[in-house]
């Protein structure tokens, strides 16, 4: 049979589908970050299912239509959730469905705009990073923020990482911008009334230019200055020695560790962010199922305020659906990350 004829399904035969969302690469075959989620659900509706849960993993061809089809028929045979990792444009469009035409969706990809309470964003990206940073360089909650972001950062992401400033009681004194080929001085000489009035600068990217922002930050040389970074900047810029002492919040991931060796064993390659994220969505899934029944999965019991506990550490859904993560805090010392505190056990 060709591939796009396989019927791709795990778990329970009669058990209460979960429907996965995933798009093929152009070889016919689960690619990357897509082939990683799919083998972390696999592994966790195979552990965790009790085969009262049934995985049916389907490819979404390229454009809209095949994603309304897909999560049409997903209604239809009844499911109590879509977990999806799709691009931006397919994702949105999923949450665009009125929920009663569909069951909730867990977004495995980037954050989406939710417009309802029942689209729920799993994966942690460097926004959630750098709020989390900035509550361990200021664990008061009182100082002069300022923020310093790639010159094609979107509106959405700027709308949200002031709102989270703002709620996290900070002043947040604004936002500059850095393009690719400025140096230091470029960038200080752009944003120097928003780098002089700030306590603490915070620098979001994931390009080699974060070192070159920091640099513009320390040339200020404010006296007691903190600066936060997050999980996107690339490893290359850890050894740039105006980067040194930097907050960092990085996902939890000794808990990883609990299923890396069976997922590399059934596999045969390692465990990555994007696996335990696919293994996470089949926990949720399941442990709700099998705790309360077919029915289990609603908005009401997936914004539970006390969290779920997965491979990716202690996490919870706040009522807009974005997800909030006790992360390991580190600083930067030496080129490296160095823990400086483990994350609470509780919200």
């Amino acid at each position: 049979m060709p591939s796009t004829a396989i019927e791709e399904s795990y778990g329970g035969d009669n058990g209460t589908e979960v429907t996965l969302l995933l798009r093929k690469g152009a070889a016919g075959l689960y690619e990357g970050p897509a082939r990683d989620m799919r083998d972390g659900a696999v592994l966790g509706i195979g552990e965790l299912g009790n085969n009262q849960v049934r995985l049916r993993v389907k490819n979404v061809g390229p454009g809209l239509a095949g994603v309304a089809a897909q999560v049409a028929a997903a209604k239809g045979r009844n499911a109590a959730l879509i977990v999806s990792y799709l691009p931006p444009a397919e994702t949105a469009s999923i949450a665009a469905i009125p929920s009663a035409q569909r069951p909730p969706l867990l977004n495995l990809a980037s954050a989406t705009a939710t417009t309802g309470g029942d689209v729920f964003n799993l994966a942690s990206d460097e926004l959630d990073s750098a709020i989390e940073g900035l509550k361990a360089a200021d664990p008061s909650g009182h100082k002069k923020v300022s923020a310093l972001v790639p010159a094609d950062f979107s509106q959405s992401d700027t709308t949200r990482l002031s709102n989270a400033i703002w709620n996290s009681g900070n002043t947040f004194m604004g936002l500059g911008r850095y393009g690719a080929s400025d140096q230091p001085a470029d960038i200080l000489t752009k944003n120097r009334p928003l780098i002089q009035s700030a306590e603490i600068v915070v620098i979001l990217g994931n390009t080699t230019e974060v070192g070159m922002a920091a640099g513009a930050v320390r040339s200020a040389a404010i006296p007691g200055q903190a600066l936060v970074g997050t999980n996107g900047w690339p490893q290359s810029v850890y050894a740039v020695p105006a980067v040194a002492g930097a907050f960092v919040a990085t996902d939890d991931a000794h808990s990883s560790g609990l299923i890396a060796e069976r997922y590399q064993r059934h596999f045969n390659h390692p465990l990555t962010t994007y696996g335990a994220y696919g293994y996470d969505a089949m926990a949720i899934a399941s442990g709700l199922i099998r705790s309360q029944g077919p029915q289990a999965i609603t908005a009401a019991n997936l914004r539970n305020k006390v969290g779920f506990r997965g491979t990716t550490g202690l996490f919870r859904f706040n009522s807009t659906g974005q997800v909030e993560r006790r992360m390991v805090i580190n600083t930067l010392a030496d080129g490296k990350l160095k823990v400086s505190a483990q994350p609470s056990q509780s919200f």
